[in-house]
């Protein structure tokens, strides 16, 4: 079995470690979640005693580890950008608040509450995911992201597509592949809309109910500055939701009423979110020797070529 290296938590100071278990989920991450003793000293030790004993004041609390790995690397994941991002909108409330970055990793707050998707066993025995957030709060969980401070970096598409190439076997590029690919690289890119803070992973996997009834959205190592149309899509992909509604509903939570514009720009960006999360689950296939990975990007290709 798998444990935990405490080494890593060596640079915190005044800090116990008390246990350790591996997190489900997280595809592009294998996090831990921690339980951490805290020891506080209220005053500072009389110089003048002889006496070196303090009251401290110990209090437990749970983080999330989030390390610099293979995965992290393989997909381009940078924890100093997410502890920038997470820092950067801790005031809204919308995120786990960031602890600390380390040399080997980041630490997020443990966020308390069920994620949004959860399965669940009915009678017949078969298991069903029911959303506990509707597809019009979803999306205007969406606005909302897109009114956050815009972080200083930016998702280049091209770039990410070249960064996953990178990492996908020679063997497993095949003539269709790699034509599809040059032409991915060939062509231009949409032109959507200014620049907002992107998330890039909003799927209700990734949103949690806490339990004063509001919601968190984790796992911001993808978020960037990039096109809100382009995230829009990523997040209309991820919960297979229907282009139509969800850009409706998008642009009812902003007050926009030019929606045309926006439903022809998700519709642009669709190929690239597919040629995107394709070239993703060839890389997380090498990593993790998951042939399901394989199968859902064959699935994507020939969506793309016929």
């Amino acid at each position: 079995m798998e444990s935990f290296d405490q080494s890593v938590l060596s640079a915190l100071a005044n800090v116990e470690f008390i246990t350790a278990r591996p997190l489900s989920g997280g595809l592009s991450n294998r996090c831990w979640l921690l339980e951490l003793r805290h020891h506080i000293p209220l005053h500072k030790p009389d110089s003048s005693s002889r006496s070196t004993s303090q009251l401290v004041s110990s209090t437990a609390r749970q983080y999330v580890w989030r390390p610099n790995a293979a995965s992290s690397r393989a997909f381009g994941v940078s924890r100093q950008h997410e502890y920038q991002i997470l820092s950067l909108i801790q005031s809204q409330h919308v995120a786990p608040a960031p602890y600390r970055l380390l040399e080997s990793g980041l630490l997020v707050e443990w966020v308390v509450g069920q994620v949004v998707e959860e399965e669940q066993t009915e009678p017949t025995g078969n298991t069903k995911k029911t959303p506990l957030l509707s597809d019009d709060d979803l999306m205007a969980l969406q606005a909302r992201v897109h009114q956050l401070p815009v972080p200083d970096w930016r998702l280049d598409v091209k770039s990410k597509l070249e960064h996953y190439w990178q990492f996908i076997p020679e063997h497993v590029k095949t003539p269709l592949l790699q034509s599809v690919y040059a032409d991915f690289q060939n062509k231009a890119l949409p032109i959507g809309f200014a620049d907002t803070c992107c998330h890039h992973d909003l799927g209700r996997y990734n949103i949690i109910q806490t339990e004063d009834g509001g919601y968190k959205i984790i796992d911001w190592e993808y978020a960037a500055a990039g096109d809100p149309s382009l995230d829009l899509a990523l997040t209309i992909n991820a919960n297979g939701l229907d282009p139509f509604m969800a850009v409706n509903a998008y642009c009812s939570a902003l007050q926009i009423t030019g929606t045309q514009a926006w439903h022809k720009a998700v519709a642009l960006w669709q190929p690239w979110c597919e040629f995107l999360t394709l070239l993703w689950f060839l890389v997380g296939a090498e990593l993790w020797q998951d042939e399901t990975y394989t199968e859902q990007a064959l699935q994507l290709l020939t969506a793309l070529t016929v």
